[in-house]
């Protein structure tokens, strides 16, 4: 018989606040985090507006030094975010078997920003070129530019240091992965520890996602790809769903959850939040940077998620949308939800958090995560912000400006990203054995 998997603990760290409490709060009162950039120089960018996590010393949450110096900003944000979580659900170092503890954890990639380390590149590359400053010059840089180079800077942009750090601080020998994946990380993540608890291979797994898309090399290929918002005003510059979007904003945030086996947490007396029943993921191979038009990755995605948790989507109280606030992104989940829900479709409340977050990368869809459980267990549905003039081609049921009241036991979160991978997770209510 599969088990049961249950949340036990969260950690969040986002542009709208550090810890779940504050976020939730900021979202409840559609307080936005998208403001002009104060870590990058915007008259160098091709746009002024980004979504930062504001008030962040890693130092309040990293006691070791040589670990802040050793990573990136992004790394910072998942080890604050993890220690958030464990410390939430009432876990310390060493007190679960070490081979009994797993972590699962998504990514965009490296860690690459713009701190310390990141700029000594400049010397060896220019260091580099050809004699006639065409083209880069790979023996020129193994002679010339490597011996220049900041010597730990291989080590700063591993794309698997925040696991390594969190498994190492909560020694964790069990279960574990470290996914690189464009923005549905958090959420693949998610969806493997479901499915590791449900197997009984871990009594408990920490997973969720990090990322940050505030870096200079990050903005100008989005904009390039004319994913990005131009606007200037950050009160309104994300759109989801309205017929007036022009584009994503780039933003940052981790989010973690700790996923538990439901007999372990009732065991030592965890307080549980919400029940995770359901996993999806699908790939629409449609486009490289642009989304199947008919929506069919995430279509299939959730049917998954619905099979996986024995369920119909007559059952879906609330969905948590994707809602990117590009063109073509949002038109293709609209249609993928279109397809799903059928004549339900405007009936089921639909809210986009990115127009008050921005995108934070893998980190979106362990924060939105976190906000659906935060959604069950306060019958409040957060808003949706700037969909003033929702696109008539949607037949969809927007949370407009405001919370609204609701009864919401089964959640439903989806995230799409580049590269047309798509994923749907389902979250309960959580009801103790034989109520369910």
């Amino acid at each position: 018989m599969d088990k049961r998997a249950v949340i036990t603990g969260m950690g969040v760290l986002s542009p709208i606040g550090i810890g779940t409490q504050a976020n939730w709060e900021n979202l409840m009162n559609a307080a936005s985090g998208i403001a002009p950039f104060t870590r990058l120089s915007s008259e160098l960018l091709p746009v002024q507006v980004g979504a930062e996590v504001k008030g962040f010393d890693p130092r309040s949450f990293i006691t070791d030094r040589k670990t802040i110096r050793l990573t990136f900003h992004s790394v910072h944000l998942a080890l604050a975010a993890a220690h958030l979580a464990f410390q939430d659900a009432g876990i310390a170092p060493g007190t679960i078997p070490p081979e009994r503890i797993g972590a699962i954890i998504g990514s965009g990639g490296g860690g690459f920003d713009d701190g310390p380390g990141f700029e000594d590149l400049n010397d060896p590359i220019l260091k580099s070129w050809d004699e006639e400053r065409q083209c880069f010059d790979s023996g020129k840089f193994g002679e010339l530019g490597i011996p220049s180079s900041y010597p730990l800077f291989l080590l700063k942009a591993l794309p698997n240091n925040a696991f390594y750090y969190i498994s190492l601080h909560y020694n964790i020998q069990g279960e574990n992965d470290n996914i690189v994946s464009s923005y549905t990380g958090g959420a693949q993540a998610i969806g493997d520890a479901f499915r590791s608890i449900r197997r009984g291979l871990a009594d408990v797994i920490i997973a969720g996602g990090y990322d940050s898309l505030i870096t200079p090399n990050t903005i100008f290929s989005l904009d390039a790809l004319g994913l990005l918002s131009r606007s200037t005003d950050p009160a309104t510059a994300c759109r989801p769903f309205d017929k007036e979007r022009n584009g994503m904003i780039a933003g940052e945030g981790a989010g973690f959850f700790i996923i538990e086996d439901e007999e372990h947490a009732r065991r030592r007396g965890a307080r549980i939040y919400a029940e995770v029943i359901g996993y999806g993921n699908a790939s629409s191979a449609y486009h490289l940077y642009k989304p199947d038009p008919a929506g069919t990755g995430i279509v299939n995605a959730v049917r998954r998620a619905l099979e996986d948790a024995g369920t119909d989507i007559y059952e879906v109280d609330w969905i948590c949308a994707d809602g990117m606030a590009t063109r073509e992104a949002d038109a293709a989940e609209a249609t993928a939800l279109a397809t799903l829900f059928g004549d339900r479709v405007s009936n089921i409340p639909v809210s986009a958090t990115k127009s008050l977050t921005g995108h934070m990368g893998s980190g979106a869809g362990a924060a939105e995560s976190i906000y659906a459980v935060q959604t069950i267990l306060t019958g409040m549905l957060p808003p949706t912000v700037n969909c003033d003039h929702p696109d008539p081609d949607f037949p969809l049921r927007i949370v407009r400006n405001t919370p609204q009241p609701a009864s919401v036991r089964i959640a439903l979160n989806i995230n799409q990203g580049i590269g047309g991978q798509c994923t749907a997770l389902l979250f309960r209510k959580y009801t103790e054995p034989g109520s369910v």
